[in-house]
């Protein structure tokens, strides 16, 4: 049963509810003023829960959001959420919480992932699935805080959770100011759980000037002489590719290459048929609004390299590489991020690219010196009961370093490697 959303602004709403999860909850009734006061229907904000047969229909809406969203996020927008909610487990499905106007536009999207009463520290998440780089929710960029403030509002009202974690958040971003104005303004506890910076690339500058500046003029002097050997070896091009008929051909190429490296069998696309469904859906939905392009190295035709990239908003996510290791020595994929960074460079549009890499990755941190924070930042739920809220703070900071303990532990017994 979707909780009412309580007081906003001052003035009182009976508020709409959206329907369950399920898709059966009672019809929408619309809010009224309370003691007559005056205020534009339009403004008044209305949370509730849609179910995945819901946020599909309202495709067209959801992708409107997108396009005025205070701050980007390709891995939320319609393509991929959709496709990834669809494709893995029901167990690994979120929740999504809306916020929309008094005229029935969407102006903010939460998918969530509520607190497990018995297993869990008692806060809720935004959805960070194991393919995603960033959960940022989308919200209208005109009424953001208000927005945001909505969503807290309901969730404060379901009652089952004493805060909520919104994950891989760009640090310095224009929703995490909104986010902050949103919680100052109900007197809500804001702690940072956990905070790194990552790779990017900004705009301005030589593809060669950023690889001496990142890595060393003998960084520079090994990746010429790689692609010299290369190109002894064969024709060597960079191809972008773009239209719904490349994407669709790329895909399977991009999914066969990383098949035969030291992914095979371990987080591979194709080693589940569930996650080699998702990347097809997913790029095919993507390329359809333009928001995705396959770029890869090929000598005589056949790819050596291959990156995904989503695009949102002028900026361009680096999702995903493979390359052939047969060929590890004249460092394939160093040459494609190489020229990657090239064509970014080219584009006036662009406002930065995410790297998506983890921290101190040792190939685009050589490559790409500039560096973009990213964070989980919790916000209370309960006011006054501000005690549980920081206890569940210890819990997650405990879980989060017994995991890295643990990863690390695997990572050395296995001798993996970092991707």
């Amino acid at each position: 049963m979707v909780a009412p959303f309580l007081n906003m602004k001052g003035v009182a709403f009976s508020i709409r509810e959206f329907g369950s999860a399920d898709g059966r909850g009672p019809a929408l009734s619309a809010p009224r003023l309370v003691a007559g006061v005056d205020v534009d229907a339009f403004k008044a904000l209305a949370a509730g829960e849609l179910s995945l047969e819901q946020l599909d229909a309202a495709q067209a809406d959801w992708t409107d959001l997108a396009n005025r969203a205070l701050e980007p996020n390709a891995f939320y927008e319609p393509g991929f959420a959709l496709s990834a909610a669809r494709h893995f487990p029901v167990s690994e499905r979120p929740r999504f919480i809306v916020v929309k106007n008094g005229a029935g536009r969407l102006m903010g999207l939460f998918p969530i992932v509520t607190a497990n009463p018995l297993t869990g520290d008692g806060l809720a998440r935004l959805w960070l699935h194991r393919q995603a780089a960033l959960a940022t929710p989308l919200v209208d960029r005109d009424m953001a805080s208000e927005t945001i403030q909505a969503f807290l509002e309901w969730m404060e009202a379901l009652g089952n959770s004493t805060g909520v974690v919104f994950s891989r958040m760009p640090a310095d971003g224009r929703f995490r100011l909104a986010l902050e104005r949103a919680a100052a303004a109900a007197a809500r506890n804001v702690k940072i759980l956990e905070s790194y910076e990552r790779a990017a690339l900004l705009p301005g500058g030589d593809a060669d000037e950023l690889c001496q500046r990142a890595g060393s003029k003998k960084k520079l002097a090994d990746m010429r002489r790689q692609a010299r050997r290369l190109r002894e070896m064969g024709r060597l091009t960079f191809e972008s590719h773009e239209t719904p008929e490349e994407i669709r051909v790329a895909a399977e190429e991009f999914m066969a290459l990383e098949a035969a490296g030291w992914k095979a069998g371990r987080g591979a696309f194709l080693s589940e048929p569930a996650l080699a469904t998702f990347l097809r859906s997913a790029t095919r939905m993507l390329a359809r609004e333009k928001r995705c392009k396959i770029q890869s190295l090929r000598l005589d035709g056949r790819p050596i390299a291959m990156a995904i990239v989503l695009e949102s908003q002028g900026r361009s996510y680096c999702w995903k590489i493979a390359f052939d290791e047969t060929m590890r020595s004249q460092a394939p994929g160093v040459q494609l991020v190489y020229e990657q960074t090239k064509a970014h460079l080219e584009r006036p549009d662009l406002e930065y690219a995410d790297s998506c890499a983890i921290a101190n990755h040792p190939m685009i941190d050589k490559l790409w010196p500039d560096r973009i924070g990213v964070c989980d930042l919790a916000v209370s739920l309960r006011a006054r009961r501000e005690r549980d809220f920081l206890a569940s703070c210890r819990r997650d900071h405990t879980r989060r370093q017994v995991r890295e303990l643990a990863k690390r532990a695997a990572n050395r017994l296995l001798k993996r490697k970092v991707s």
